[in-house]
């Protein structure tokens, strides 16, 4: 929830991030996808990640952004997914809104085949 958002942001070791409102996906679908990737992480098969959903346009247009948030924002603007690593690396994911494409990138994330942005 939005209330939620900023410890997690700041606090997860592993946070998978569902943007929503960019014009990429249908919010329907993203939710969707937060929603399985949630559940599937709570089988327990990735220890110390989290999943969130961004409302991209709610959060670019509200006054007073964490600096964490704001600087994320630009970021993830093009992407319907992407992983922040310690509140400080991001990964985005330029693929397809579907489980099976954004679990193939998370494969090779954990690969060390995909890179991470300060």
């Amino acid at each position: 929830s939005e209330q939620t958002l900023e410890p997690i942001l700041a606090g997860g070791s592993y946070v998978l991030l569902f943007v929503t409102n960019t014009g990429v996906a249908e919010r329907s679908t993203v939710h969707s996808l937060a929603a399985h990737f949630d559940a599937e992480l709570r089988g327990g098969e990735r220890r110390g990640w989290s999943v969130a959903l961004l409302d991209y346009s709610a959060e670019s247009t509200r006054p007073g952004k964490p600096p964490l948030l704001a600087a994320l924002l630009p970021r993830v603007r093009h992407s319907v997914a992407c992983v922040l690593r310690k509140g400080c690396k991001l990964a985005t994911f330029g693929g397809t809104a579907a489980p099976r494409p954004i679990d193939d990138w998370l494969a090779s994330l954990r690969m060390g085949e995909v890179s991470w942005a300060e």
